[in-house]
């Protein structure tokens, strides 16, 4: 059995490479490479050298969550172990080289791992992540904008939906006693906040409903949006895969 990393080679290994790394239970585990052995000099040498190469490229590397990409790997061939191999198998260093010295030889060790496998459970975790901590929201129901020609956009409500406004108000007298001011009604006001369900919606198309909406004089028992839009996005990571989601919040009121 023979291991080799670019320049790196050996077959004086003291113990079998191949094994997992991570949470069973789930599946979220990569495969990982363990390299144990008695290294010549110029063998050690060579081993450091990849794994400098290696770190040194990696560190430019964008933010491996945020590329959703492997980056910068080194290639590991190994030939049959146990009925086991790998060939020009893109990995990471998970644990960087180290070594003591054993006589003339230096007792080394470093572990690699499948790159795209680590790849796909940090993209998994980050997304089971998010769904837990959606798990714990109450389903708060959904609001659809909608305008001419079909369009509309849901949004998926994370925030109560109805409330009041410019309801009487209330003050003491010089005597001490209530007043109030105001009319004996109110405005029913929704506050919208959430985020656009439509993978193919963004903050466009919820302005596109907002200009129509103001550009005519309001119907009674409509709602009329007394605040434009504001919006914040974020990057979400659904089936491995990223998506942006729009968050949006706006006020309406009902017409009376």
């Amino acid at each position: 059995m023979t291991i080799t990393i670019g320049s790196f080679s050996t077959n004086a290994l003291t113990a079998q490479p191949f094994g997992y790394e991570g949470d069973a239970r789930t599946g979220l585990t990569a495969r990982t490479f363990r390299i144990n052995g008695l290294l010549t000099s110029s063998q050690w040498q060579a081993l450091v050298s990849e794994y400098n190469s290696w770190r040194n490229t990696r560190l430019t590397d964008a933010d491996t969550l945020s590329s959703a990409s492997v980056g910068t790997t080194v290639s590991l061939s190994i030939t049959s172990s146990n009925g086991l191999s790998v060939s020009s198998l893109a990995c990471w260093f998970a644990e960087p080289p180290s070594g003591e010295q054993a006589g003339a030889y230096i007792s080394a060790s470093a572990t690699l791992v499948d790159a795209a496998q680590a790849l796909a459970v940090l993209l998994r975790s980050k997304e089971k992540e998010r769904q837990g901590s959606e798990a714990l929201v109450p389903s708060l129901g959904t609001v659809a904008l909608t305008w001419p020609s079909d369009n509309t956009v849901t949004i998926v409500l994370t925030k109560p939906l109805e409330t009041r406004q410019d309801g009487p108000s209330a003050q003491l007298t010089a005597l001490g006693k209530t007043y109030l001011t105001g009319p004996y009604a109110a405005h029913k006001l929704r506050q919208i906040d959430g985020y656009i369900q439509e993978s193919n919606k963004t903050a466009t198309d919820v302005l596109a409903w907002y200009d129509y909406s103001i550009s005519g004089a309001p119907t009674v028992d409509s709602w009329f949006p007394i605040s434009a839009p504001s919006f914040s996005a974020e990057v979400i990571i659904s089936g491995g895969v990223k998506s942006t989601r729009w968050t949006v919040q706006l006020n309406a009121i009902q017409v009376i």
